[in-house]
C-alpha cells in the first residue's frame, strides 16, 4: 500500500457562493471536489438550524490537492470572499491512497 502526502482544503460558507468556489478550485488545477450540506454553530451564530427546504443553506466544499495548489486556492478564496460572506477555510495534511491522480509536477 502506498500513501501520498497531500493537502485537504476545506471551505464552509453560504450556499450562494459555494458553487463558484468549487469552480475556482477546478480552474486553479484541482482535479475535483466534494460538496455537502452542513449544520453548525460558530462566531456568526447557528447555521442551517431550522432551514426550510428552499431556504439558505451552509455548504462545505473540499479539495484534495498538492501543497502549492492548496495555497493558491486558499489565497484566492480569502481575497475574493472573506470580506463579504460568512465563510471559513482550513488546511489539513492528508495521506491518500491512489494519490498519484492528485499529484502534480511540483509535488510529484
Amino acid at each position: 500500500m502506498q500513501l501520498y502526502p497531500l493537502k485537504l482544503v476545506t471551505v464552509v460558507g453560504e450556499s450562494l457562493i459555494m458553487e463558484d468556489i468549487a469552480e475556482r478550485g477546478i480552474e486553479l488545477g484541482a482535479t475535483g471536489y466534494t460538496m455537502s450540506e452542513v449544520i453548525g454553530h460558530g462566531s456568526r451564530s447557528a447555521r442551517n438550524v431550522g432551514a426550510t427546504a428552499g431556504g439558505p443553506k451552509t455548504l462545505k466544499v473540499e479539495f484534495v490537492v498538492p501543497t502549492e495548489m492548496a495555497t493558491q486556492i486558499l489565497q484566492d478564496i480569502s481575497h475574493e470572499y472573506f470580506e463579504h460572506y460568512a465563510i471559513i477555510a482550513w488546511l489539513s495534511d492528508v495521506s491518500v491512497m491512489r494519490g498519484q491522480q492528485y499529484a502534480h509536477k511540483s509535488d510529484g
